[in-house]
């Protein structure tokens, strides 16, 4: 759920009352793709008969509809496109879809949503026992933290996680799904996607108050207390406050909290994409998807790129392999015939597709390049000594195994090879004519 008065909800026959086309319809649009495009991958594709287990783990699934106030359309939402894509394509027969919902209302209407939509499904299943549901999808009328003590129970294969609250996820529920899922350095098979409210911190909303612009607490409003004890459940910490509790321009703060934010998810994930929404003027919320996969954020961005005519990064591989060349001449002399030395390929990889210039030696484009661990690892190091990339210093380990992860030094890279830093995304001022251009 977006959009949403914390205290009040509306409906709209059985859907969820949301203002704001623009964010509502583009966001939603996303989500129906890339769930398509993601379970298409992670299933094993027409290839193996999509046989492996995948499960979409929609956190807060309110209705399954909304009610678009400004154009009066009724839509799917995230959890009602999850449930389409299970119960229209033929070929999910090994597709799961959870749908956890704590508000009675929201509920109950979810369940008239899917006996309208999808009368085929039997409700008395999807609420029943795990043994004995043979239609993989599972209705879950609980609190988060007791939902996430049954989903155990289910065999989820690959899975992707949509947390979509009404003002924040508390970071402690963001750790304990995290703990369960990725309990090996930065494994793959499961992905999050975290929706942040991200102006209403500095704008407020109804019965929402902004955060105060000052440490001392002392010239605190009482409400304004609740917002900032908020914001310390969002993070888990209070580090946050020295660098948010400040009295400076609002786009900046909004800026820091996506950088702070998507910092914190690195500690479990090897990618964190920031997509900014702009559903109305001087309004601004991200959708935060986590992944340890190089292929999923990529085509999550060209998704989102595409609707919002943000261009793609498109850096000149051939002027700067040459460069490179005359830089390594010792390098160059080991290779024979057309191919380019794992030096290049590696550096290219991350500089061109890797969210923000990230990398480790367990990159899975990196894996398939390159099978032995000892020479990936010697090959970053090489790049590390040669001043391309940095190593990240700031992000707490939490497995036994380690291994060390880097950014790119982009001012060195781009002054080396004479091309672009990559632009930040952004959400053009009409999201609404750049979806109706897209589509």
């Amino acid at each position: 759920m977006n959009e949403l008065n914390t205290n009040v909800l509306e409906f709209h026959q059985d859907a969820i009352v949301l203002s704001g086309e623009t964010g509502t319809k583009l966001k939603s649009s996303i989500l129906e793709d890339y769930y398509e495009r993601w379970w298409s991958i992670t299933s094993g594709g027409p290839k193996n008969k999509y046989v492996w287990p995948t499960c979409i783990v929609e956190m807060n699934a309110a209705t399954g509809e909304v009610f678009i106030e400004d154009t009066g359309e009724t839509l799917l939402g995230s959890a009602g496109h999850a449930l389409q894509l299970k119960l229209r394509n033929l070929n999910t027969h090994n597709l799961k879809v959870v749908c956890i919902e704590e508000n009675d209302e929201c509920y109950n209407r979810l369940k008239n949503v899917i006996s309208r939509r999808w009368p085929e499904v039997s409700i008395k299943k999807t609420e029943g026992s795990i043994e004995k549901n043979d239609i993989n999808i599972y209705l879950i009328h609980a609190s988060i933290d007791k939902a996430i003590n049954k989903i155990d129970e289910i065999n989820l294969g690959n899975s992707i996680y949509f947390f979509d609250p009404l003002l924040n996820y508390d970071w402690v529920i963001i750790e304990k799904v995290a703990k369960h899922r990725i309990d090996t350095f930065l494994k793959i098979g499961t992905e999050f996607i975290i929706f942040l409210f991200t102006s209403d911190w500095f704008l407020g909303r109804k019965n929402f108050t902004s955060l105060p612009t000052t440490l001392n607490e002392s010239e605190w409003t009482s409400s304004q207390k609740e917002t900032v004890i908020s914001c310390d459940k969002l993070f888990g910490d209070f580090l946050w406050r020295s660098k948010l509790l400040i009295d400076s321009l609002i786009e900046d703060r909004q800026q820091i909290i996506v950088d702070l934010y998507r910092k914190k998810l690195m500690k479990w994930f090897r990618y964190v994409l920031p997509l900014p929404f702009s559903p109305k003027k001087e309004q601004l919320y991200h959708l935060f998807f986590c992944s340890n996969y190089e292929a999923g954020i990529n085509i999550t961005k060209r998704f989102y790129q595409k609707r919002t005519l943000n261009p793609l990064y498109s850096p000149d591989n051939k002027k700067a392999y040459n460069i490179f060349r005359k830089l390594y001449p010792t390098i160059m002399s080991e290779i024979k015939g057309p191919t380019r030395p794992l030096e290049w390929k590696i550096l290219w990889k991350i500089i061109k597709e890797h969210e923000y210039g990230i990398s480790d030696a367990y990159c899975s484009d990196f894996m398939k390049m390159e099978p032995s661990t000892n020479r990936r690892i010697e090959v970053l190091d090489w790049l590390e000594k040669e001043g391309y990339i940095q190593q990240l210093i700031e992000i707490e380990p939490v497995w036994e195994i380690y291994y060390p992860r880097y950014v790119v030094n982009w001012g060195f890279v781009s002054k080396t090879f004479n091309i672009t830093v990559p632009k930040p995304l952004k959400p053009i001022e009409s999201q609404i004519k750049a979806y109706k251009m897209s589509r």
